[in-house]
Order: structure tokens, then C-alpha cells, then sequence
């Protein structure tokens, strides 16, 4: 009776350890399997191989390799499932696993799609999590999966496959580009193989966010015609706006650059004001409000990002940032966002490049103070911009109300509270966060000094950069 009660703990033991382990019963399968043991062995998870012995099924242990490898820190040395993955691996022909790896990525990434995500950002968010050649095995997956697909993309899911050349098949013809993109790279088949996996555990642990484009299995012929022939978002106006932009960015003389900039500023601000009132009128097609998610990459992605809230709010958007991916979602009609987006990709250069005019930048103890100092400077010149946007908004409204002699602001609220209903819907439970502080005197003072110079209204009054 005692030994039996013994025999009992031990084993209860052995389960509680074996749930304790994780990988390791993965690994401890692998070693069950070199055993001769009948074939009844086979089951869930496992396959003959071979020589006749029952292994790990390579589909299974890829998933979960990767799985485990998502939550390992980059840079952080390979567990034993690593070796277990390359060994029921080599139990496999190259080709054999190659096509489980195509086959596994292409439903990841179906998945992915599902849950909100585009081209751009796995392959971003790869690159973050990972490196480069890790992204770089992303894009190639990408265009394997959209190799698979039979109905043609939406023409803004189309221009990020072309971004990451993932439109052809560079390897050729077949689902076996696993060993041609290790060549390529120059890594081994097996590095090439642990390069996939560590991939893979970066999709499989994406979350779920907010659908901006329409996923694959939304897609129609009808679909894509209608979204062709819709897509006049890059109208006479905003031509213009990106010409007097580019012109801003190219001349070495500030006035110059001001002129250019404040031109823009006008156009856009009056662009919207006359969508509003056509939006009210009869015939004018009412398109709802949309969102899209702009990538703000380090260093100092949260300070670049309020710089985009500031020019956002002056023009009636609003912004959401999630700084996980370092992503703000911008949420407002069409021709507004893109706007938005010129005049963000403008003024984040002017404030780059005079930022980065400072050098170095140390305390009297020689100290480096760089990194306080341009935090600062960022979010300095981002209030300042914000302010004199205001200011720009509302001059355009006075000139509008004068022109066609009525009050626009009822005609403004209406549209605005489209773009917060619609925010409201996308972000359910959507809360206020705190953003960096400024803790720099010097690089607040700079990125004040540098926002006045980079003056958008012709009409405003130069305001004291000590204000």
C-alpha cells in the first residue's frame, strides 16, 4: 500500500513538473521518440519518421518554437526547444519543411490581417521587435501570402506592397522561399529556419487593433473598382499644397520657406472650411470621416508624436497614440488627413534639421544633456507650431465669414462632431494618457525660437519667442 501511495506522488509530481516546464515537454516528447517504440506512439503532434520512430510533428514544434521564441527578449540566447525545432527539422526533407513554413505564415498572416493590421506596419512592427533581415523575411512571407490571394487589393494596400517590393515573387514560381531568401541573405538553411521562426513568433503575438483598410477576405472585384473610382483625395489643392511644401523644404532662405509654408497653410485651412460648407449642400456626395495610422519611429517617437497632434487639432482631426507600436491613428475626412500629413512630414524636417544644428550638447559638468535637450526641443517646437496654427485656423474662418457673409461655425461643429462620433466608435475605451515632459531649458528655448522661424500665416502677428 505504501510503495503504491509512492508510485502515486511520484507521479502526480512528474505532471505538475511537466506543466511547470513548458518547452520542456516538447523536448522531453523528442526524447521519448528516439526510442524504439511501437508506431501505436503516433498522435496528436507527432509523425513516423523515417526510421521508423515517432517524432514531434514539425508543424506543431515550428508553432510553438515560435510561439516561445515571441515572448524571448531580442538578443536573448535560444532554449532547448531550438534544438528540438532543427532536429524534428532534419527529420523532414528542406522541402518538405519549407512548405510547412509557407503554409504556416500564410495563415498567421491571414489572421493578422483579420485583426486590423497592413503590409507596412508587420513588416514595422518586425523590424522593431527584431531587425532588419527579420523584416526583411517578413516581406518576403507577405508577398508569398499575397501570392496566394486571387482577387486584386485596394489600390492603398496595393502602394504598400509595392513599398515593400512584395507585389512578385523574387524567388520564382512555388511556395519554397525559405532556403532561395537564407541563400540570398547569406545564412544557412537551419539559420534561415531560426530566422523564420523568431519571425513568426512576432505575428503570432500581434494584437488585435483597429481596421483602417478592408482584409483580403473583404475584398471584391466590385469592391476595388468602387474604391478606383472614389480615390480623388489627391485633388488640384492638395497638388499644391505638396509643391508649396517641397518648396519650403528646398530653399536655404527662411523667408522664403515661409512664404512657401504660410501658402500652404492658407490653402489647406481654406480647403476645408469650403468641404464643410459643401458637405451641407444639395448633390454633394457625403463621405463619413476615416482613419489611418501614421508611424512615428524613435528617437523621441512620443515627442515627434505630439507635434502631430498639435498640427492635427488646428485642422479639426483627432489623434490617437499608441505607444506599443509607436503609431498615432489620425481620425478625420480624407482630404484633412493628407493635409495633415504633408504639413507633419514638412515641419518634422525643418525641426529635425535645426535640432540636429545644436550637435552635442553637455552641462558645465560635462555631462551629456543631449537627449533632455531635444526631447525638449521637440515638444517646445510642437506647442509653438500649435499655437500659431490656431491662430491661422482662425483667420481662415474670419476671411471665410466675411467672403460669403454668414457664420460657418454651426457648419464646423457638425463636422467635427462626425469625426468624434466616429473616434468614439473606433476607440471605445479610449483614455487620456500623460505624454514626456519637458526638462530642458535651453532645448525648450531652441525649439521655440525654431517654430517662430517656421512661421505659417502671413496674417499673424510674430509673437515673442520668450512668450
Amino acid at each position: 500500500m505504501v510503495g503504491k501511495q509512492n508510485q502515486e506522488r511520484r507521479a502526480a509530481k512528474k505532471r505538475r513538473d511537466g506543466r511547470r516546464r513548458g518547452p520542456d515537454r516538447v523536448r522531453s516528447g523528442w526524447a521519448d521518440s528516439q526510442r524504439d517504440t511501437p508506431s501505436d506512439r503516433s498522435g496528436p503532434g507527432r509523425s513516423e519518421s523515417p526510421h521508423g520512430r515517432s517524432v514531434p510533428d514539425f508543424r506543431y514544434v515550428l508553432i510553438t518554437a515560435a510561439t516561445v521564441a515571441g515572448r524571448r527578449a531580442k538578443g536573448a540566447p535560444a532554449d532547448d526547444l531550438t534544438d528540438v525545432l532543427i532536429e524534428v527539422a532534419r527529420h523532414n526533407t528542406s522541402m518538405a519543411v519549407s512548405l510547412i513554413v509557407d503554409d504556416v505564415f500564410a495563415e498567421c498572416l491571414s489572421s493578422v490581417w483579420e485583426g486590423g493590421w497592413q503590409p507596412a506596419e508587420v513588416a514595422r512592427a518586425v523590424r522593431r521587435r527584431r531587425g532588419s533581415l527579420h523584416c526583411d523575411l517578413a516581406e518576403t512571407a507577405v508577398a508569398a501570402a499575397h501570392a496566394r490571394t486571387t482577387t486584386a487589393p485596394p489600390p492603398e494596400w496595393s502602394a504598400q506592397l509595392r513599398d515593400l517590393d512584395a507585389e512578385t515573387q523574387w524567388w520564382g514560381s512555388g511556395r519554397d522561399w525559405l532556403g532561395p531568401w537564407a541563400l540570398r541573405s547569406g545564412l544557412s538553411w537551419t539559420e534561415g529556419l531560426l530566422m523564420a521562426t523568431e519571425t513568426l513568433g512576432v505575428l503570432l503575438h500581434l494584437p488585435v487593433i483597429e481596421s483602417m483598410l478592408p482584409p483580403p477576405s473583404q475584398w471584391s472585384v466590385a469592391d476595388g473598382a468602387a474604391r478606383r473610382c472614389g480615390a480623388g483625395v489627391d485633388d488640384a489643392v492638395l497638388v499644391k499644397v505638396r509643391a508649396l511644401l517641397a518648396k519650403a523644404e528646398g530653399t536655404t532662405f527662411q523667408h522664403e520657406a515661409d512664404a512657401f509654408t504660410a501658402k500652404a497653410q492658407e490653402m489647406m485651412a481654406r480647403h476645408a472650411i469650403d468641404e464643410a460648407l459643401a458637405r451641407g449642400t444639395a448633390g454633394h456626395e457625403r463621405r463619413p470621416p476615416v482613419a489611418r495610422r501614421v508611424a512615428i519611429d524613435d528617437p523621441y517617437s512620443r515627442a515627434k508624436a505630439s507635434l502631430l497632434s498639435a498640427i492635427a487639432a488646428a485642422n479639426g482631426v483627432r489623434t490617437v497614440w499608441t505607444g506599443e507600436f509607436a503609431h498615432m491613428t489620425v481620425i478625420g475626412f480624407e482630404a484633412d488627413l493628407e493635409s495633415v500629413d504633408l504639413l507633419f512630414t514638412s515641419l518634422l524636417m525643418q525641426a529635425s534639421k535645426a535640432m540636429l544644428s545644436k550637435g552635442r550638447v553637455v552641462d558645465p559638468r560635462g555631462r551629456s544633456r543631449t537627449r533632455s535637450y531635444r526631447q525638449s526641443f521637440y515638444l517646445a517646437f510642437a506647442g509653438r507650431i500649435g499655437e500659431r496654427l490656431a491662430v491661422a485656423t482662425r483667420q481662415a474662418r474670419v476671411d471665410a465669414e466675411r467672403e460669403i457673409g454668414r457664420d460657418i461655425l454651426p457648419v464646423l461643429a457638425g463636422r467635427q462632431e462626425e469625426i468624434d462620433e466616429t473616434t468614439a466608435r473606433m476607440f471605445p475605451r479610449l483614455h487620456k494618457g500623460s505624454g514626456p515632459s519637458i526638462t530642458n531649458e535651453d532645448g525648450y528655448r531652441a525649439g521655440r525660437v525654431a517654430a517662430e522661424l517656421a512661421t505659417l500665416g502671413p496674417v499673424q502677428e510674430r509673437l515673442d519667442v520668450t512668450g
